[in-house]
């Protein structure tokens, strides 16, 4: 870890031990730094609690390959052009709405083919429903499989019995039934699960029922596989609260997101450096673990991300003082209006800029298909 991840704690609005390190309260530059700064911001960001929240069915993470010196003319432009006054630039206070669709076409025009930030911007989205799904095979399926000596992750045996479950599992269990296997799951294999209220029994009892109301072969496969997982989620439940837990991280999507996002970008660019607005989710433990696994220190929970991934700084600021996350803050909260539309909900912002966002969505992100494109016509939900 170099010095500059040493800084004390200024430059960010994060108090205490958990991020006393790993700040940078001085501007990104383009040249003093060797690789490419890359700032990354969240929209729609519910911790792990996934299930039962109006509203926030994605979470968005929007990421710019800028550094402050580049960012800070191009936030003057959109201060200009949109005649904004505040001192930072946010989606949520003066894009959204139905009076701001002149400022949407600012960022729109930027956003799309030719616009500034065009070719330097990202959305990874999460859709955090089928993130649960996911976690249900992840955490159980792929475990017991694991110690059988069976791969199911690289075979990509553990995302096609995801997607099968999830894209079947309403209407072969009734969207009742399904929704209770999401929150029963949340409920179980969240951090604040700590008193183990929500008891093994009580969750396989769930899975139980599931299994044996499924009326379609894939569901019912996926759930016979999962019913027989009790030790797996015993297990899990033990470890998850231990001293040295990390596994009680299982259901927080940003983090290995994240870590995700490192690598596209730097399978992109060579080198990179990230800048993270000071959300409460990274911590320095967090960002260590996640630095681990690019630096090739690899920690289980991000097996799935690629060696040789070249990642220099890891750090995290305040918008307020970095133009750069301003600029990621744009990316996301578009993304995120653009989520919210295909999900149904009414939403100017995702309106009139789907056309720009949609063709920004990386095609990695977790996502229950392989077709961002999708993401630009809303569609009915089973379950929400």
């Amino acid at each position: 870890m170099n010095d500059s991840s040493r800084q004390p704690n200024h430059g960010t609005g994060l108090l205490g031990p958990n991020f006393a390190r790993r700040n940078r309260a001085d501007p990104t530059t383009k040249t003093e730094d060797p690789g490419r700064w890359v700032a990354l911001d969240e929209s729609g960001w519910d911790g792990d609690q996934l299930y039962g929240r109006p509203r926030s069915r994605y979470l968005s993470i929007g990421t710019v390959a800028i550094s402050d010196d580049e960012a800070a003319p191009i936030v003057e432009e959109i201060r200009t052009a949109t005649r904004l006054q505040a001192a930072e630039v946010k989606f949520s206070k003066a894009f959204t709405g139905p009076r701001n669709g002149p400022r949407r076409s600012v960022l729109a025009e930027m956003l799309a083919p030719g616009g500034v930030l065009n070719d330097r911007s990202s959305v990874y989205l999460i859709d955090k429903h089928y993130f649960i799904v996911g976690k249900l095979i992840d955490l159980f399926v792929e475990e017991k499989e694991t110690k059988q000596g069976r791969d199911i992750r690289n075979t990509d045996r553990a995302r096609q019995m995801a997607r099968g479950l999830f894209a079947e599992g309403p209407r072969a269990l009734g969207p009742e039934l399904f929704g209770r296997l999401l929150s029963t799951t949340v409920a179980f294999a969240a951090a604040k699960n700590h008193d183990r209220n929500v008891t093994v029994d009580d969750f396989h009892n769930v899975v139980e029922e599931a299994w044996t109301r499924s009326t379609r072969r894939k569901v019912t496969n996926a759930l016979a596989a999962l019913r027989t997982t009790k030790k797996e989620a015993e297990e899990y439940l033990h470890d998850a609260h231990g001293p040295d837990a990390v596994l009680g991280l299982a259901l927080e999507p940003l983090i290995p997101a994240t870590a995700a996002i490192i690598g596209n970008w730097s399978r992109k660019l060579g080198r990179v450096n990230f800048l993270l607005d000071d959300q409460r989710s990274m911590t320095d433990t967090n960002l260590d673990l996640i630095e681990d696994e690019a630096r090739g220190r690899s920690h289980p929970e991000f097996r799935y991300l690629s060696h040789g991934i070249h990642l220099g700084e890891l750090l995290r600021g305040s918008s307020k003082e970095h133009p750069s996350l301003q600029l990621a803050d744009l990316v996301s909260g578009a993304g995120y209006a653009v989520a919210e539309r295909h999900d149904g909900q009414a939403n100017p912002a995702g309106d009139d800029l789907f056309e720009a966002v949609v063709p920004l969505i990386d095609p990695a992100g977790l996502l229950s298909h392989d077709d961002p494109g999708r993401v630009a016509y809303p569609e009915a939900r089973d379950v929400g």
